[in-house]
């Protein structure tokens, strides 16, 4: 396993590692939430990412009203989410390091709810639990985002068992302001080496963790508030030719990149059990095969093939790893 002194769990200390730019409207009411944890964190570590709203001003005052200490550290250029939470990280010396957005609301509990999940798996390198949705205009959506994300029962059932091959086999369901890691299992895989667009933090450090041996457990209950807003949306809509391009070149540019990134997460891997003198072939071979199916995918909808659908149609990695038959249909069909 890659966790050290993993029977240490008394006095354990708990760091927040927390990324904004331009969040003014939103920030203060995050921030109350984690004033009003039932287990407070021992720091909190900013880093904004070159707000022009008066985000870094309101952060000052945060830090001067905060019952527990607040680094704020001003980034000078905008250099996007991975790189924000990379800087943060570098700062956060808690033994537990959360990660948290700048817009969304904490329930009470999160906090001490996610250390007792971690101190009750041993072997664990990271919890993260379920989250509501809600609108500021429209309300509470009913939709959870496990739901949302088809983290079924069964699947986590799956996940108890292969997390590294469920979390490769579908939608990323380790939602980064849900989730909780040990730092000793952070420091190991920093920096963040990966562009946003195809994988983001959260995911980065999950699927590195998960294969070397420090999976994540599941805390099924919704102990963070999940903002929805207009200036998350990232899909064109409309059905011009346009608009048709648009999600195209943006659905290629996310294959890109996740491809990109877990090509960087097999080699970081690969690169860390020979340090530590571990077997982890079965986790390179899982690697493998996404990428695999990836590119084939990818080629496929670049370039229809009558021969490589047929391959593909009878090839049961392909079937394990596609969003069910619509998607394979989709995928052999050259539609992106």
């Amino acid at each position: 396993m890659l966790v050290t002194n993993v029977e240490r769990r008394v006095g354990e200390t708990v760091s927040v590692a927390m990324a904004t730019f331009n969040g003014v409207a939103y920030l203060a009411e995050q921030v109350d939430s984690l004033f009003r944890q039932t287990r407070l964190p021992d720091e909190l570590v900013i880093h904004d990412d070159a707000s022009t709203d008066g985000t870094p001003e309101l952060l000052r005052r945060i830090a001067l009203e905060a019952p527990f200490p607040v680094l704020v550290l001003e980034g000078a250029r905008n250099q996007g989410v991975n790189a924000s939470f990379g800087s943060a990280l570098k700062r956060c010396s808690g033994d537990v390091v959360f990660f948290c957005d700048q817009d969304d609301i904490w329930l009470p509990r999160k906090i001490e709810t996610c250390l007792l999940a971690l101190s009750r798996a041993p072997d664990a390198g990271f919890a993260f639990c379920d989250a509501s949705q809600f609108d500021s205009r429209r309300g509470e959506m009913e939709v959870s985002l496990w739901e949302l994300a088809r983290f079924s029962p069964r699947r986590q059932a799956a996940f108890r068992r292969d997390p590294l091959g469920t979390m490769l086999a579908g939608g990323n369901f380790v939602y980064g302001m849900a989730s909780a890691f040990r730092r000793e299992v952070l420091q190991h895989f920093l920096p963040i080496e990966c562009d946003p667009v195809g994988m983001t933090h959260d995911t980065w450090f999950a699927l590195h963790a998960a294969a070397l041996g420090a999976p994540g457990v599941a805390v099924p209950e919704r102990l963070v508030r999940y903002r929805r807003h207009a200036s998350q949306a990232s899909v064109v809509l409309g059905g011009s030719a346009a608009a048709a391009e648009d999600r195209s070149r943006k659905a290629r540019a996310r294959a890109a990149g996740l491809i990109s990134g877990l090509r960087a997460v097999r080699r970081n891997v690969e690169g860390d059990a020979e340090r530590l003198g571990r077997d982890v072939t079965p986790s390179l071979a899982a690697f493998d095969r996404k990428i695999v199916f990836l590119e084939t995918r990818e080629a496929q909808r670049r370039q229809p093939s009558l021969t490589r659908a047929l391959r593909g149609i009878v090839d049961l990695n392909y079937w394990r790893l596609a969003s069910g038959p619509a998607s394979v249909l989709r995928d052999y069909r050259g539609v992106w």
